[in-house]
């Protein structure tokens, strides 16, 4: 039962990556104007009166194309990782530790603390419970193949 709610827990990850690829693909593709569509036009809109507004506050000055790219790569570490976990290889939940920070980098990177915190500290649990529930297998603790003639 244990590896089932982490199954679950992994694929939930997994989804929410391919969503991030989704939405960071269509606005760095709307923003490079390989696209128009109205709806994405309104987004990228949105996320640009949000990085000028914060033009000055931000530690490392993001472009908006450079925004979307990051939140592309975000979801496909967010993917990757949830990938390994499944396959319960360690650098699964590394490449999700490494999603995990680039996520709190951003609200410190803007300093801004919003709603979307709440997700971030979902996402800390997810993975703690994640490792409780379907630990990595270790080199040692592979069985070997039993060759006999």
């Amino acid at each position: 039962m244990k590896r089932i709610i982490g199954i679950f827990i992994a694929i939930l990850l997994l989804g929410y990556g391919l969503v991030r690829i989704g939405v960071g693909a269509s606005l760095l593709a709307q923003a490079l104007d390989v696209v128009n569509f109205p709806d994405l036009a309104d987004g990228v809109a949105e996320v640009k009166v949000f990085i000028d507004a914060r033009v000055n506050d931000q530690i490392l000055p993001f472009s908006l194309n450079g925004y979307f790219s990051y939140i592309f790569a975000m979801g496909v570490l967010l993917s990757t990782g949830a990938a390994g976990a499944i396959a319960r290889k360690k650098w699964g939940y590394d490449t999700l530790g490494v999603y995990l920070a680039m996520h709190a980098a951003l609200f410190i990177n803007f300093q801004e603390i919003n709603p979307k915190l709440i997700g971030l500290l979902l996402q800390i649990v997810m993975l703690f419970l994640l490792y409780y529930l379907i630990p990595p297998i270790s080199e040692n603790q592979k069985k070997p193949h039993n060759k006999s003639l």
